[in-house]
């Protein structure tokens, strides 16, 4: 998915909230937001929104002189969703469709991105993300490759979300599926790291490894050999997220095992999977 002329404000509102994060004075924040804007015209109009927002949100980060801004931020959110874990563990025990419950869940905590939304409610997302149908569903599709694979690689996206991913991970290995976790190599925004996969109790029962990148979704080129091999090795992949979507889309048009789960939180990336602003998907294409 290439960038377009309305993805320019996104990347100012990302650098506004991870400024918002750290306690800088506004003057110094309205310095770093100009130094940034000096960085537009570089970008490359080919690339991905995800790559190109790095880029961005790199010079905010080496401006603050912070490496992670959302550090803060990202232990709250996990903390909030460990919070809901038991709720939500009775509702894939109660569900008479434990995997498809586990996806509803985990796409209902794609609510949890503070690049992008700062306000959530996490309780009342999930509420309702539980009483809609996907806008674009495969998961009949999803169903029949998953009884002739073995391996399943999910491709994380934030912080707090990564709970909700912990539980449909535990699913998928109940149905006998050999799962690996994939999170961000180093922080960048407030993504789901080694760090926050300890934190709400991943690494106990799940293989987690890094991608080998600091970028926004998945940028394969930039991805480290272990990632690329797993990657390369997995029967099916989930994608979740937005950021994964940008990076994504193009290879999911050719590559049958991967599938997108998310929610569209822009015109952008609504328009191009064909739904309505504020929908979930999970989709092979």
């Amino acid at each position: 998915m290439n960038v377009a002329l309305d993805c320019i404000p996104c990347y100012i509102k990302q650098s506004l909230n991870t400024l918002a994060q750290t306690e800088i004075h506004e003057e110094k924040a309205r310095e770093i937001i100009y130094q940034t804007l000096a960085l537009f015209p570089q970008l490359d109009p080919h690339a991905t929104p995800a790559e190109n927002s790095t880029i961005v949100l790199r010079k905010v980060n080496e401006l603050l002189g912070v490496e992670d801004p959302f550090q803060s931020a990202k232990k709250e959110s996990n903390e909030l969703a460990l919070k809901l874990l038991p709720q939500l563990k009775e509702k894939i025990s109660q569900s008479t469709d434990p995997l498809l419950m586990s996806l509803q869940i985990a796409v209902a905590g794609n609510i949890i991105d503070m690049g992008i939304l700062k306000d959530f409610d996490v309780e009342e997302s999930i509420r309702e993300a539980l009483a809609k149908k996907f806008a674009r569903d495969d998961y009949a599709f999803f169903q029949e490759q998953l009884k002739k694979s073995r391996e399943l690689l999910i491709l994380g996206d934030n912080s707090g979300e990564i709970v909700f991913d912990k539980l449909l991970a535990e699913q998928l290995s109940k149905l006998g599926m050999k799962v690996t976790y994939a999170v961000k190599d180093r922080p960048i925004l407030n993504d789901a790291t080694l760090e926050d996969a300890a934190y709400v109790g991943m690494t106990e029962h799940i293989r987690v490894i890094t991608n080998g990148s600091g970028f926004l979704g998945t940028v394969l080129k930039d991805c480290s050999e272990e990632f690329k091999q797993t990657f390369e090795k997995a029967d099916l992949v989930i994608s979740k997220g937005q950021a994964n979507y940008e990076s994504l889309e193009a290879l999911g048009k050719e590559d049958r095992r991967l599938y997108f789960l998310l929610r569209a939180k822009c015109e952008i990336v609504a328009g191009n999977l064909g739904v309505q602003l504020g929908e979930m998907v999970f989709c092979c294409s």
